[in-house]
């Protein structure tokens, strides 16, 4: 993601025009462009209007206006094939979101949970060398004695057993901690390395321009796989309540879409999206936990 209004070079140096052209709305943030098959112009641009806008001293959830806003835009470059398979797609990105979010929930309460009870063995730890501190000086005030008093060699005896146990005990739990922390470090790292970007905590505050331009490829990708790169570039730009948007919008357009006196549109929309689930799968087997026919 870039910010600015300088022209890009491409891989021959050659300026490419168009990548930063201002807006009626101004200043925005531009993605990368998405090169996607069987789009129905050669190049769209389509721009994601605020959803936070400002009236006056007060600031305001223009969500609404913002989905009619992309809404129209999509329904003027995507095909309705297209747009159910966009919205399987960005179901699916968002569902591993959030089984990825719940995940590292649990792992954060396993953190807490184990920096807790480290905190609880080192003061135990103290413990325990006080009394084998005391232990040692009642050891060494026994010996100098000239007339030790009965029966105190075999309390001492008894004590000295019971604190190196606990010391063996505390040993071995401590031992356990340490090796649960390194499991954990194990599961963050691997949870970090694959997860998608959705750590923005802010929603969209500027306009954003999203440029699509169609593949130059031997072959076409299929309309899944098209989606799917689509899908999955918009990850890192836009926050969950953004993709949240976005999928409405998809939808908006798909309704749109209906056949003329169409009386069950809920389940019209529904077939189309179970058949888009199929094919989805089909290409992208890793998806089926995350889609809805699941």
């Amino acid at each position: 993601m870039t910010t600015g209004d300088a022209p890009v070079l491409s891989r021959d140096g050659e300026i490419r025009p168009g990548y930063w052209d201002p807006t009626a709305s101004g200043r925005h943030l531009i993605s990368r462009p998405i090169s996607i098959d069987g789009l129905l112009t050669d190049r769209a641009r389509i721009e994601l209007t605020p959803r936070i806008v400002k009236r006056g001293a007060a600031f305001l959830d223009d969500s609404y206006n913002a989905v009619d806003v992309v809404a129209r835009q999509l329904a003027s470059v995507f095909t309705l094939e297209q747009l159910v398979l966009a919205t399987v797609a960005l179901r699916v990105h968002m569902r591993i979101g959030r089984e990825r979010m719940q995940h590292k929930k649990a792992l954060q309460e396993r953190w807490t949970a184990l920096a807790h009870r480290l905190m609880k063995l080192r003061s135990e730890e103290r413990h325990l060398s006080l009394r084998e501190e005391r232990i040692a000086e009642e050891r060494a005030s026994l010996a100098a004695a000239e007339s030790p008093r009965p029966g105190g060699e075999e309390l001492l005896a008894i004590e000295e057993a019971e604190v190196a146990h606990a010391r063996q005990a505390w040993k071995d739990e401590n031992r356990q901690a340490w090796e649960g922390w390194s499991r954990l470090e194990e599961e963050e790292a691997a949870l970090l390395a694959n997860a998608p970007q959705l750590e923005q905590a802010e929603d969209l505050r500027q306009p954003y321009i999203l440029l699509l331009v169609a593949a130059r490829r031997a072959e076409p990708r299929s309309v899944a796989a098209a989606m799917q790169t689509l899908v999955d570039a918009l990850q890192k730009p836009l926050s969950r309540t953004d993709q949240m948007l976005l999928e409405i919008a998809f939808r908006r357009c798909i309704r749109a879409a209906s056949p003329d006196g169409e009386r069950e549109v809920e389940r019209w929309e529904a077939a189309l999206i179970l058949a888009a689930e199929k094919e989805f799968a089909a290409e992208f087997p890793w998806s089926v936990p995350y889609l809805a026919s699941a």
